[in-house]
């Protein structure tokens, strides 16, 4: 067997040194003996049926914690509400459009505001009721004085002016005892002064004002009396105008003719003829 010379010896034992597998020897000056060859440790011998080693754990690498994320911070609370408001659908928008047209044609079809003033015929319906209904019944129907429903009342006036008059100066100045009134051509003929229980009608010159009296006239001969005046001859403010649109009372509170003179002269009598139709 041939010798190795020591100095290759030293440099086998150094590689294998620095290889990691062991130095053989005493690391001395030399060994009598060469370092037996050993097979790697993964390697099975010939013919054995060894599996290879599964490799060790500190061969795998090291799974990667994931950072914690920070959750998201809420948005503020006005654009949640934002966000879950309830948005307004396409259909909406024509109405909405149209709202002010609708809001011009309600207001201009609403009746004239109530500004509590009693109108014309509540005027005549207290005058009425303090001092007539005594007379002629609180609903018309008669009792000391005549009677005014039934188409009584307007058969014996069938013209506004001459019932004026008639309660503007009373039976007594009308003239005395029997002295027709009212429409010559009456069904049954005409009335006359204290013709009816003997009781005379009183006179209200000095009682009532001219629109006072016009008032009173109107409720008796238009709730009362069932009068259909026609639509030309009542105004907005529910007062009351002549057949040709002329008003009965003028700025003054005075009665008036259609031609706007004076109704009565001064003793209370008309200055124009009753027209009876």
């Amino acid at each position: 067997m041939t010798e190795v010379p020591e100095h290759l010896l030293k440099r086998s034992q150094d590689r294998r040194a620095a290889l990691g597998l062991g130095g053989g020897g005493d690391g001395g000056g030399g060994g009598d003996a060469a370092p037996a060859a050993a097979a790697p440790a993964d390697e099975p011998a010939p013919g054995s049926a060894v599996a290879p080693a599964a490799p060790s754990a500190a061969a795998k690498p090291a799974a990667a914690t994931p950072a914690e994320v920070a959750p998201p911070e809420p948005p503020p609370p006005y654009v949640q509400a934002a966000l879950t408001r309830k948005k307004i659908p396409f259909w909406a928008m024509p109405v909405l459009a149209f709202l002010p047209v609708w809001a011009i044609i309600y207001v201009g079809g609403l009746s004239p505001a109530d500004t509590g003033e009693a109108g014309p015929l509540d005027q005549g319906a207290e005058i009425y009721a303090a001092q007539c209904a005594s007379c002629h019944g609180g609903g018309g129907g008669g009792g000391v004085g005549r009677a005014f429903t039934d188409g009584e009342l307007l058969a014996t006036f069938p013209d506004i002016s001459e019932m004026l008059e008639f309660v503007w100066v009373g039976s007594n100045g009308i003239g005395p005892a029997g002295t027709p009134y009212g429409d010559p051509d009456r069904a049954g003929g005409a009335h006359t002064t204290l013709s009816y229980n003997g009781n005379p009608m009183p006179a209200f010159q000095d009682v009532l004002t001219p629109e006072e009296l016009l008032n009173v006239v109107r409720y008796e001969r238009e709730v009362l009396g069932g009068e259909e005046v026609p639509a030309e001859e009542i105004g907005d403010a529910d007062q009351r105008f002549w057949p040709d649109g002329a008003p009965i009372v003028d700025d003054a509170g005075q009665l008036v003719t259609p031609e706007g003179e004076a109704l009565f002269d001064e003793e209370g009598f008309l200055t124009i003829e009753p027209n009876y139709g």
